[in-house]
């Protein structure tokens, strides 16, 4: 049954989702609880859990404090009548523990009490390097990593002490300790994800043994200090500057009386999730930033956010608040455009940006493609290009014996080459899911067969390649097969060395450098720029726009017959969906799509938390998976990672067929 939108807001507690999206920005609590707003980022809750390893590292939490009591019960009234009871005893530990202090309300992953003094653990599927990592600045401030993790605790700390004054609480984070290796392999598949129509659960097997672990992977820190000062301290929220208790205090006042929060325009609003596209629009699917952007005066409630200063490239807050303070237009095309000069040597943030606003001003109708670029292109001597693609997984519990939390696991790979006579060819892929297998050092071997056959620059994008095979080299050396010499020689002759440059050419940085297409948004994501080849590049066009791909003329290892260019209103479809979903589960297929290594998207948020690609791999090491879905699995697998390397050569043939 469809909700009716409200005519004034429902009474709410302020929990601690509610005061996190608040530090945000307090108007998204308007958003929040009007069914009528699509909230975008809804779609990928549950795959960054899942990715991260949250339900599986909350599980192993509680094993390591058996006799723990878990507060289940389906209402809120009997969750805090079980909680309190519990806390009558001189001694408990509660999973889940419900507190409620007017109109503050926190559920607590693990309270451990004795007598009155109470251990408070908020478990993060976080890992950290305890001789490293720090979780204030030298100035005492929350350092940016470790900020949303430390309000959230003392979110909790200030509930739980209004709630019972009596207790001396000690607040902690519970984190995974990268120091720390198993001793046995298949931790991972002992904490099987099932998935049921509304809800996922952890199946623990038998076989687990919370002894095993020694020491244990997960860590209890002290959050104490960081906390106190949290408490003490001001909170400079959007629109606000307060100190800790008046900030909750007039966050929950308002979500107790059902008003709503004014509107301030800032920063925050450059990725606010409340964001749907003009033409996307409906009655049950508004934009609250069109609603805010409205209000404001600023912005007609019609305009792309793409079309003003927010979608700018990568401008800083500072910049941007600078910018929104000024009585300038917040349109680009209401912006003054510079000229452009095309004899430059290199594209940067700030000619991007001049770009934006000479596109939006009908300036730049075209792609800007810099002189030097042919320069910098690999020369086509003779000698194949290739171009490749990794599929990785960081699993939050590691996979096998030695291995530590978020360990790199390189399990796929797709190569194309562009021979000298022009033709294309998918010519090799490696896919290694079997359940236990180690799969790097496998990949990697795979890899070394497949590029040995000549010398021909090997084209990636983004420099994430390169990353991931240094760090498999430091595998490598840390316990090495009887091939190690021969393998590390290999990833030396890709990423080079001091002596001599390695084969590995980044395409991505290339474009950064020297290309501007126009709807990217300045952008040089793959996923941005492949569009735009499609739009403007006649050649590309006409060579994939028949079905041809997946033929003796260009052969490829998972398609047949296939034409890559279909039009829907006018417009190139974009190739992603064409494939057909890696996973039916909501938001995952849309993740797994995009081109989560690309630098200008911040590439290692998706990639080194897990993402997608591990959850994919993950379902794959399940011993009873149905092998129909396993076939269909890996089969989707190999097609993405396809295209993947047919995306860089696309636009590689592009750049170069002028």
């Amino acid at each position: 049954m469809k909700r009716k939108p409200p005519t004034a807001f429902e009474p709410l507690t302020l929990t601690k989702g509610r005061f996190l999206m608040a530090l945000e920005c307090p108007r998204k609590l308007d958003y929040a609880r009007d069914p009528r707003f699509h909230d975008s980022g809804a779609d990928n809750e549950l795959l960054e859990s899942l990715g991260e390893g949250g339900l599986q590292v909350g599980e192993l939490a509680r094993r390591m404090f058996p006799g723990g009591v878990l507060i289940d019960a389906p209402g809120q009234v009997e969750q805090l009548r079980l909680t309190t009871e519990l806390l009558r005893r001189q001694n408990v530990t509660i999973f889940e523990a419900t507190i409620r202090a007017g109109n503050l309300l926190v559920r607590i992953d693990i309270l451990e009490k004795a007598g009155n003094r109470v251990r408070l653990l908020e478990v993060k599927a976080k890992g950290i390097w305890p001789d490293e990592d720090r979780f204030t600045t030298r100035r005492g401030l929350p350092s940016a990593e470790w900020r949303p993790y430390l309000f959230d605790v003392a979110f909790q700390a200030h509930v739980l002490s209004l709630a019972f004054p009596e207790f001396e609480i000690t607040p902690h984070l519970l984190l995974l300790d990268k120091r720390r290796t198993v001793s046995f392999d298949g931790l991972n598949r002992m904490f099987a994800i099932e998935f049921g129509k509304r809800r996922q659960d952890v199946r623990v097997s038998g076989q687990f043994d919370l002894g095993q672990l020694d020491p244990p992977l997960l860590t209890a820190f002290d959050v104490s200090q960081e906390v106190h000062a949290l408490r003490a301290g001001t909170i400079d929220a959007p629109g606000v500057a307060e100190n800790f208790d008046g900030f909750i205090g007039r966050i929950s006042q308002t979500l107790a009386s059902g008003d709503s929060f004014p509107v301030d325009i800032g920063p925050q609003c450059k990725a606010c999730q409340y964001y749907v596209e003009p033409g996307k629009a409906a009655a049950e699917a508004q934009s609250g930033w069109a609603r805010c952007m409205e209000a404001s005066g600023r912005v007609p409630a019609n305009t792309r956010r793409a079309e003003t200063v927010f979608g700018l490239f990568r401008l800083g807050a500072k910049n941007l608040s600078d910018h929104l303070a000024s009585d300038q237009s917040l349109r680009l095309d209401g912006l003054a455009a510079a000229e452009i000069d095309d004899t430059l040597d290199t594209i940067t943030p700030e000619h991007r940006r001049q770009l934006q606003i000479g596109e939006a001003c009908g300036r730049v109708t075209g792609p800007l493609m810099l002189r030097r670029l042919a320069e910098v292109m690999p020369a086509r001597d003779g000698r194949p290009i290739h171009f490749l693609d990794f599929e990785t997984a960081r699993p939050a519990l590691p996979h096998h014996h030695g291995r530590r939390p978020y360990d790199l696991l390189l399990f796929q790979y797709s190569q194309h080459v562009l021979h000298a006579d022009g033709r294309l060819e998918h010519r090799s892929q490696f896919l290694d899911a079997n359940p236990g297998s180690a799969p790097s050092t496998y990949t990697v071997r795979a890899l070394k067969a497949a590029l040995s056959t000549d010398v021909g620059p090997v084209v990636h994008w983004s420099p994430y390649e390169a990353t991931v095979l240094k760090e498999i080299r430091r595998q490598i050396e840390a316990a090495p097969p009887a091939d190690a010499d021969e393998l590390i020689a290999f990833i030396d002759s890709l990423v080079g060395t001091e002596e001599r440059p390695g084969r590995l050419y980044d395409l991505a940085k290339t474009v950064a450098a020297h290309v501007y297409f126009p709807g990217t948004g300045g952008s040089s994501s793959i996923k941005r720029v492949l569009p735009a080849v499609l739009r403007y590049s006649d050649y590309i066009r006409g060579k994939f726009g028949k079905p041809v791909y997946g033929t003796a003329e260009m052969p490829s290892l998972n398609f047949r017959d296939w034409n890559w260019i279909r039009m829907r209103d006018g417009q190139v479809v974009d190739p992603y969906e064409l494939l057909d979903p890696l996973l039916e589960i909501p938001g995952v297929a849309r993740r797994l799509a995009a081109e989560y290594d690309d630098e200008d998207d911040i590439p290692e948020s998706f990639v080194a938390n897990g993402g997608g690609a591990l959850l994919a791999y993950d379902r794959l090491q399940q011993l009873d998976l149905p092998p129909a879905e396993r076939q269909s699995l890996e089969r989707q697998l190999l097609r993405y990672c396809e295209l993947d390397t047919l995306a860089m050569a696309m636009v590689f043939m592009a750049l170069t067929s002028r």
